[in-house]
C-alpha cells in the first residue's frame, strides 16, 4: 500500500513538475493557451464519467463561440469556431465509441425513416467529396458534418427521452444568448442603434446580423412554450418573461429583414397547425402556392422592379427593401450570387463543384451586368446565400435532393406526430419545433448557415427531439397494442 502511494505521488509530482516547466516557456513567449490545458481535462474526464456533461456544456458555449481565426490562431487554414467545434470533434469519438460498444441501445435509432434521412444526405456529401473540384475543402466540410450530426443527433435522441432535458437544452443555449444580445446592444446604444452598424456589433459571437437574428427567430417559438406551460413555476415564468423581450429588443434591432418575414411566415404556419386543418389540405395549399407563384412570376417580378426603397434605419422602410431588387445593393447582389448558383449547376449537374467550393469557384460565373458595388473583382468571398442554391450547385442534384427529402421527411413526421399525439407535452413543444424549423428554412431561401456551429447546434439537437418524440410515441403505440 506504502509503494502504490509513493509511485502515485511520484507520477503526480513528475506531471507537476512538467506542467510548471512547460508554463514558464509559453509564458516566456507570450502563449497562454496552455493555461487552459486543466479545464480541458476537466472535461475530458467529465465525458467519461457522464456524457451528458460534455453535451450541455456545449450547448451552453455555442452562443459564446468565437472564429479560432479572429483570435489570431488559424488551424489548417479552416474556420473552426473555439470552443464548440474541438469540442464536437472529441465529442465525435466519443459517440462513434458509445453506438460501437452499445450498438442495441440505438438499435432502434438506425430504424427510424429521419435517421435514414441523414444517413442518405451523408452519403451525398462524401460522393460529391470524392469528385469535387477542390476535394481538400469537401473533405473538411464532410468531417465538420460528421462532428455536427453524430453527436448532436445520436446523443441528443438519448438526452431528449426525458422531457426535461428539453426544456434544458432550451435555457442552455438561450440564457447565454440573452447575453449576447445584451452585449450587442449596450454596443449598439453608442451608434443610436442606426442599421448600418447593426451589422457588426455582434461580433466577435455571430459573423453578421443576419445569423443573429435567425437564431433569435428560431428559439423565439420554444420561449414562447416554456413560458405558457402549466409546469413552469413562478421564478422561472418571471426569467422566461424577460428574456423574451431581451430577444425582442435583440429581433428587432438586428435589422434582419429574412428573419422578420421568416418568423411570421412560421408563426402563420403554426397557427394553421394549432387549428387542425386535414393534412392533405396542407399539401394541397402548399403546391397550390408554388403553381400560382409559378404562373404570375412574370406579373410578380414586374412588381417587384418597381420597389425603389433602399434599407434603411427607419424599421417600415426597411422592411418594405426586401421586395427591392432594383437598386438595394444587398438584394441585387443576393440575386447575383443565386444566378452563380444556378450557372454552376447547370455545368455540373449531377455532382456539382464540391461541398464548400461555392465560395472559390462563383467568381468566374458573375457577369458584369449582375455585379453590384458590393461584388467582389474575382468573386472569392462569402457564399450563395441560400441553403437550397448552395447545396444545388456544390452537391449538384443528388445532395439537392438528399437535402429536400431530409426536410420533407422531418416536417411530415413532426407534423403528423402533433397530429397523433395524445401527450400535451410533446404537442406543444412540437408546435414549437415546426415553427423553429419553419422560421429557419424559409430564411434558408435568403441565407446558408448550416455550416457555423450557431445554427448547426440548434438545428440537429431539434431534430434529435423530433425522432426523440417519434420512438416514444412509437414505444406507447406498442405497449398499448401488447395489453389490447
Amino acid at each position: 500500500m506504502l509503494e502504490r502511494y509513493k509511485i502515485s505521488s511520484f507520477f503526480i509530482f513528475l506531471l507537476s513538475t512538467v506542467f510548471l516547466i512547460f508554463s514558464l516557456y509559453f509564458l516566456s513567449i507570450g502563449n497562454f493557451f496552455l493555461f487552459l490545458s486543466p479545464l480541458f481535462f476537466l472535461i475530458f474526464f467529465l465525458s467519461i464519467f457522464n456524457y451528458k456533461y460534455l453535451f450541455f456544456l456545449i450547448v451552453f458555449l455555442t452562443p459564446f463561440s468565437v472564429s479560432l481565426t479572429d483570435l489570431g490562431i488559424p488551424i489548417l487554414n479552416t474556420e473552426m469556431a473555439f470552443p464548440t467545434e474541438p469540442l464536437l470533434f472529441g465529442l465525435l469519438f466519443l459517440t462513434t465509441f458509445k453506438i460501437s460498444n452499445q450498438f442495441f441501445l440505438f438499435k432502434s435509432i438506425f430504424k427510424n425513416p429521419i435517421v435514414t434521412c441523414v444517413f442518405f444526405y451523408l452519403l451525398s456529401i462524401l460522393i460529391t467529396s470524392i469528385t469535387s473540384s477542390i476535394p481538400s475543402v469537401s473533405f473538411k466540410v464532410l468531417i465538420s458534418r460528421l462532428w455536427y450530426i453524430f453527436p448532436l443527433l445520436f446523443l441528443g435522441i438519448s438526452l431528449f427521452k426525458e422531457e426535461k432535458n428539453i426544456k434544458n437544452f432550451i435555457l442552455l443555449y438561450t440564457i447565454p444568448l440573452c447575453l449576447v444580445i445584451l452585449y450587442t446592444t449596450f454596443r449598439h446604444i453608442n451608434f443610436s442603434f442606426d442599421k448600418e452598424s447593426a451589422h457588426y456589433m455582434m461580433s466577435p459571437f455571430f459573423n453578421d446580423h443576419t445569423s443573429y437574428g435567425t437564431m433569435i427567430a428560431f428559439f423565439f417559438p420554444f420561449l414562447i412554450t416554456i413560458f405558457f406551460s402549466k409546469t413552469t413555476s413562478f421564478f422561472l415564468r418571471f426569467l422566461l418573461f424577460s428574456m423574451l423581450l431581451i430577444f425582442l429588443i435583440g429581433f428587432v434591432l438586428s435589422f434582419s429583414r429574412a428573419a422578420w418575414i421568416s418568423l411570421l411566415f412560421a408563426f402563420i404556419f403554426v397557427c394553421i397547425l394549432k387549428l387542425k386543418f386535414d393534412f392533405k389540405w396542407l399539401i394541397i395549399i402548399f403546391f397550390t402556392t408554388l403553381s400560382l407563384l409559378f404562373l404570375f412570376q412574370n406579373s410578380i417580378l414586374e412588381r417587384l422592379e418597381s420597389n425603389r426603397q433602399d434599407s434603411s434605419d427607419n424599421l417600415l422602410e426597411h422592411v418594405q427593401s426586401l421586395s427591392n431588387i432594383s437598386t438595394d445593393a444587398s438584394n441585387m447582389e443576393r440575386i447575383n450570387r443565386w444566378k452563380c448558383a444556378l450557372r454552376m449547376f447547370e455545368e455540373k449537374p449531377i455532382f456539382g463543384w464540391g461541398p464548400g467550393t461555392y465560395q472559390f469557384q462563383y467568381g468566374r460565373f458573375q457577369l458584369s451586368t449582375d455585379r453590384t458595388i458590393i461584388s467582389t473583382n474575382h468573386g472569392d468571398v462569402g457564399n450563395a446565400h441560400s441553403e437550397y442554391l448552395s447545396v444545388l450547385s456544390e452537391s449538384g442534384i443528388i445532395g439537392f435532393i438528399s437535402f429536400l427529402t431530409l426536410l420533407s421527411v422531418v416536417f411530415i413526421r413532426a407534423i403528423k406526430l402533433y397530429y397523433k399525439s395524445q401527450n400535451s407535452y410533446h404537442q406543444n413543444y412540437l408546435l414549437a419545433i415546426i415553427g423553429a424549423l419553419t422560421s429557419y428554412f424559409i430564411h434558408g431561401f435568403f441565407n446558408n448557415f448550416l455550416d457555423t456551429d450557431k445554427a448547426s447546434v440548434g438545428i440537429w439537437c431539434v431534430i434529435a427531439m423530433v425522432i426523440a418524440i417519434d420512438l416514444f410515441s412509437q414505444k406507447k403505440q406498442s405497449e398499448s397494442s401488447s395489453f389490447s
